[in-house]
């Protein structure tokens, strides 16, 4: 009897201990399964953090591309000096001017003048006919700060026709 009752709080150990030891083994697989996790996120975080680096790199090398241009074509803009009535105006050839008792944009990209001959728009280098005897530092002026600087200004004249005449 006694060895029956050794025997069952034997088998009993015995079999408290190994499903322990299938807990145990679970809970060492679920703490693998989760660190494993943790590993690919990490290395998923890295591989965005990179290529967002990659794509930063890219950006700002464009991005200096596009300055230099901008200052290269600035340069030429310069080249020639300002107009005659610039520095009445203050004018720093950052933006088109309107002239706009004479419905005439100063496009300073392409150094001249655009204006409307015979119902289309015309550019000229030089001041235009009907402008040589007219003293452009006292005409009135309008600073367009809104169109970028390398845009033809006359694409955007029926948006702002009725602000022109306004002044």
């Amino acid at each position: 009897m006694k060895r029956n009752i050794l025997l069952l709080l034997l088998m009993a150990i015995f079999l408290t201990t190994g499903a322990q030891t299938d807990i145990l083994a679970q809970g060492r697989k679920a703490e693998k399964d989760y660190w494993k996790r943790i590993e690919k996120s990490e290395k998923a975080r890295d591989k965005y953090y990179k290529d967002l680096r990659k794509q930063e790199k890219k950006y700002y090398k464009e991005s200096a591309k596009r300055q230099r241009k901008y200052y290269k074509d600035l340069r030429k803009i310069y080249k020639n000096g300002p107009p005659p009535w610039a520095k009445a105006h203050g004018y720093d050839a950052r933006h088109h001017i309107y002239f706009s008792d004479y419905r005439t944009f100063y496009d300073p990209y392409r150094g001249g003048y655009v204006y409307i001959n015979g119902g289309n728009w015309s550019f000229s280098a030089d001041i235009p006919s009907f402008l040589i005897n007219v003293d452009l530092g006292r005409a009135r002026t309008r600073v367009l700060r809104d169109i970028p600087l390398n845009r033809h200004p006359e694409d955007f004249y029926d948006d702002y026709d009725d602000d022109y005449w306004d002044d």
